[in-house]
């Protein structure tokens, strides 16, 4: 069992404190989440937000192999997105090139970079929908990090997505809802038939990490918390 390391650089203090916590981080599996708030791989280069976000990434990368990271999280976008068809093509266009940009940055540390599901639609900032994701993660050959809350959340097809991505997948996001909102709930606190995704994933047979991604106010709940880390760590033996 491992550590999933959420950058949040934007905070001042944030980068003292990951560097305090490295003695623990190193005695256990580490994979990274890319920087998320005030970062955004749709922003036009030479932007404020383009250049921060290279910026944080990098730190990202920094870190990442400091502590021989499995992985990094990237998100093509974090905004919301437009409805005008040459807008999206347009934010799509510079954030695959700037996937290749953050890839060829942490293959130099020998991390690979997994593309996630991201976006809801309740948030207005899904620019790839189901099949319009599957279709690029197989013409760019990108490594997948499934989160199946997003999936759940969109009314998408998980077990479509997975198995036709089968091959691709390295990884998955692990949380609940109730069909609408990314709302990041325990494993079993959703409508999302949990043991049914994890049945096909066992039926797929690909080796990839778990990873919980619960939101802050599951937190005060260590004893669900612990109960579901336990149920994965039996359903892995």
């Amino acid at each position: 069992m491992g550590v999933e390391v959420f950058p949040l650089f934007h905070d001042r203090d944030f980068e003292a404190e990951l560097n305090r916590l490295f003695p623990e981080l190193e005695k256990v599996p580490v994979t990274f989440h890319e920087p998320y708030y005030q970062a955004d791989h749709t922003a036009p280069e030479g932007s404020e937000v383009c250049e921060r976000t290279d910026e944080m990434f990098q730190k990202t990368v920094r870190a990442a192999e400091k502590l021989k990271a499995r992985h990094i999280v990237f998100h093509h976008n974090n905004c919301r997105v437009p409805d005008d068809p040459s807008l999206r093509a347009q934010m799509l266009e510079r954030s695959c090139r700037q996937y290749r940009k953050a890839e060829e940055m942490a293959m130099q540390a020998g991390i690979p970079v997994l593309v996630e599901n991201v976006g809801v639609h309740s948030r207005g900032n899904v620019l790839l929908d189901e099949e319009a994701f599957i279709r690029l993660c197989k013409e760019e050959k990108y490594p997948v990090l499934i989160d199946i809350g997003h999936t759940h959340a969109n009314g998408w097809d998980i077990g479509h997505v997975c198995r036709e991505l089968s091959g691709q997948i390295h990884a998955y996001h692990l949380h609940n809802n109730d069909g609408i909102h990314d709302s990041h709930r325990r494993i079993h606190d959703g409508t999302l038939d949990f043991d049914r995704f994890l049945r096909m994933v066992r039926d797929i047979g690909n080796p990839v990490d778990l990873v919980v991604e619960y939101a802050a106010q599951v937190e005060p709940d260590e004893t669900g918390i612990r109960a579901d880390l336990e149920e994965l760590l039996k359903w892995a033996e």
